[in-house]
């Protein structure tokens, strides 16, 4: 039986609707976000696989194409949604105007959705749904770390001002004060203090640094209360009292939930309002608990958190460093106030023994002088003896408190420098003078060793006199009878103070030139663990009741501190058993106060002037490397008065006729020259001597222990204009003087 043509379309009809809704769906089920489509009579009339998966409902529910209610009351059933949401939803489907903006929803299972709203042509409301749950997660992560950053920031600015105030403030309060209020508001505190422990074990006290209590907490809790709590902090904690003496005692913060109701609150602290605090330590760099800081919190919790914590214990660090050096700073202060009045009190102490001594002093030098006069009467030679070691003694005595004296004055910076151009080597002879005797007794060798190109300087007389005569004066007492000393004198440069052992660390311009005044011994020497004590005041090395070495102790102490006056410094070498060296440092740069003329003359080097002036307006350069001979040949050249100027060494004639200091007024008017010299013999400075432009003017007579046939031929064919053999006679030197001086006349 064939089937009638209307079944057949029918038929074809429900295939094409079939087949139309499975292109729907394979259509729908590619979309990535989930659709629905809610007709006008607001039933769900198509779906995609999305929408089921998202509230995870079963397909046949949906394809039974439910009302909106159904479906808002399943997600609220199901707590996907809450009723906010779902009314919004509701209003999307079935209001009556046109809602093109998106909604954002977030589901409970954490998904969030992005739901836009288009009305179709038949007054129907296509609903999409997107996933935007990665990119809202994104978002509060990015938040969160912002906020975090924020948060770092904020601390770390607090942190640097905290240092900041640390570095330039000197009011410990203010930076308290600038603490406590940012962390007050930081932590929402109702008050915080912050209290510095002072004393020692029970007398232990917790003052108040500063204090901030908030117009809040005084609202709640009234001015009485809260006048009474500012009059305990102001008075202080006693150790034992209050739970701020656990904290200081183990190091630890201590965080308190009720402190109201704990029992060792504080009685005056006791109040309703005072719910949560926080108590930290306070501590210095070697871990000693200095002070204390409290918070009151409305969440502990806040104080607690790792990051609040770091801050909280960042800044107690730096206040422990503030207090610390405030605290030293104070003691400081009275250490100095102790030191000038102990100060003051010694200047009136000396300046009163100073009377006290030099009175008496003077009636018995005054008197030695007058027995020793002998107008009232003859003294045989017992009684003259005594008298001369009653004023030896006096004069000693004087010496001795004229060091302490000086001292002390330098000491007080009420020393000046009267600074005047002197000669240097008759400031070296004028002191081997006065040394002489003292080293004849002990039968001592002095010598004199100068550089050539040394002639000026700007010095204070008087002071330099005293450096010199001081050095010579130790280095006569601690060397041994027959000891050798030589006082020498030269220029140096900054760069070989450098490597000098110094008595201080002051820093050196390596091309400053300076006058080095050195003066050697062959004495006992100073044991290398004893040179420390070399510079300090009325110390001694050979400091023993029995010992051998007289004095006050001060010769070095007071040494260094003219050299120092002069811009200057010591240096020296030693060793034990074998003798010392002692160097006083002079700078030429910033001493030269000499006329504009001189100064011209002077370009190019340290202040050299004019010749010393001889007695007969002659000077002699004697080359020359043994002691004796030296000390010979200058006594007789004085004798005949000569100016004598010696150098010990052929290597240090040759740098002084290549010196381009030298000029034709400093030149000498003779030069006696041994042959025998370390370093360059004597024939060949000669032959360079009559070889140089400037020097072949100065007449040269050589002195020398050869006695042989030809030996003086051999010295006037180098270029001499005299001969002299040794053993030297006095007649013979004077005569051999005469001669070439003749000549060259």
């Amino acid at each position: 039986m064939l089937a009638s043509p209307k079944s057949v379309d029918r038929e074809q009809t429900s295939m094409d609707l079939k087949l139309l809704q499975e292109e729907q769906e394979l259509i729908l089920s590619q979309v990535d976000n989930a659709i629905a489509l809610f007709d006008a009579s607001h039933h769900l009339v198509l779906f995609n696989h999305k929408l089921a998966g998202l509230w995870e409902v079963d397909l046949h529910c949906l394809q039974k194409q439910p009302h909106i209610e159904t479906v808002i009351s399943y997600l609220i059933q199901q707590g996907y949604w809450h009723l906010e949401q779902c009314q919004e939803l509701k209003s999307r489907i079935m209001g009556s105007e046109n809602m093109d903006v998106a909604i954002e929803v977030e589901q409970s299972n954490g998904i969030h959705l992005e739901i836009s709203t288009t009305v179709t042509s038949n007054q129907g409301r296509l609903l999409i749904f997107r996933d935007v749950t990665r990119d809202r997660q994104a978002l509060k992560h990015a938040a969160l770390m912002q906020s975090s950053l924020n948060e770092e920031v904020k601390r770390l600015r607090f942190l640097l001002g905290l240092n900041e105030r640390l570095q330039t403030s000197t009011s410990l309060k203010e930076i308290g004060k600038y603490a406590l209020n940012y962390l007050i508001d930081t932590m929402d505190s109702a008050f915080g203090d912050i209290k510095v422990i002072s004393g020692e074990g029970e007398e232990q006290l917790a003052g108040p640094l500063t204090n901030n209590i908030s117009g809040q907490f005084i609202a709640s809790c009234g001015d009485p209360v809260v006048m009474e709590m500012e009059s305990l902090l102001q008075q202080g904690v006693p150790q034992g009292q209050g739970l701020l003496w656990e904290v200081v005692r183990t190091g630890e913060p201590l965080f308190i939930e009720d402190y109201c109701n704990h029992p060792q609150a504080l009685e005056i602290f006791r109040h309703p309002s005072i719910g949560q605090v926080g108590i930290f330590p306070i501590p210095t760099s070697d871990g000693r608990v200095i002070g204390v800081l409290t918070l009151e919190s409305k969440n502990l919790h806040q104080l607690q958190i790792s990051p609040q914590q770091d801050m909280l214990q960042a800044a107690c660090r730096t206040l422990g460093v503030a207090i610390e050096r405030a605290t030293a700073q104070e003691k400081l202060h009275e250490i100095n106030q102790d030191l000038e009045r102990a100060s003051q009190l010694k200047s009136e102490f000396l300046a009163s023994m100073s009377h006290e001594l030099r009175t008496p002093l003077n009636s018995i030098l005054g008197f030695s002088d007058l027995l020793l006069r002998q107008r009232s009467g003859k003294l045989n030679e017992r009684q003259q003896n005594h008298v001369k070691a009653i004023a030896s003694s006096g004069r000693h005595l004087l010496s001795l408190i004229n060091e302490i004296l000086d001292l002390s004055k330098i000491e007080a910076g009420k020393t000046e420098l009267d600074l005047q151009v002197l000669g240097i080597h008759e400031l070296c002879t004028d002191c081997l003078k006065m040394i002489q005797p003292r080293a004849d007794k002990k039968r001592q060798l002095l010598s004199l060793e100068l550089d050539y190109r040394l002639d000026r300087a700007l010095l204070d007389e008087r002071r330099i006199r005293q450096i010199v005569v001081n050095l010579l004066s130790n280095a006569v007492k601690f060397t041994p009878e027959e000891g050798r000393i030589k006082l020498k004198g030269r220029l140096g440069y900054g760069q070989e103070l450098v490597r000098e052992h110094r008595c201080d660390r002051s820093p050196v311009n390596q091309s400053t030139p300076y006058i080095c005044l050195e003066v050697q011994d062959t004495g006992i020497g100073i044991p290398e663990d004893q040179q420390h004590l070399l510079f300090r005041p009325f110390q001694q090395i050979d400091s023993s009741l029995t010992r051998r070495h007289e004095g006050t102790g001060l010769g070095l102490s007071l040494t260094k501190r003219l050299a120092e006056l002069h811009g200057g410094t010591l240096s020296f070498e030693s060793q034990e058993g074998k003798g010392s060296i002692f160097r006083v440092w002079l700078p030429l740069t910033g001493m030269s106060r000499l006329s504009t003329e001189e100064q011209e003359m002077d370009e190019g080097g340290p202040p050299i002037g004019d010749p010393p002036k001889a007695v007969n307006g002659k000077r002699v350069l004697v080359v020359e490397d043994q002691p004796y001979n030296q000390a010979l040949i200058s006594e007789i050249l004085e004798l005949e008065g000569y100016s004598v100027e010696l150098i010990a060494d052929g290597q240090m004639m040759v740098h002084t006729i290549e010196s381009p200091l030298v000029r034709r007024e400093n030149l000498p008017q003779l030069i006696l020259m041994d042959v025998q010299l370390p370093e360059v013999d004597g024939l060949e400075l000669v032959r360079r001597l009559k070889a140089h432009a400037l020097w072949k003017e100065v007449p040269v007579i050589v002195v020398t222990a050869m006695a042989m046939a030809g030996d003086r031929e051999q010295c006037l064919e180098a270029g001499a204009d005299g001969y002299l053999s040794k053993p030297l006679e006095f007649e013979e030197v004077i005569e051999a003087i005469q001669q070439v001086q003749h000549q060259e006349g």
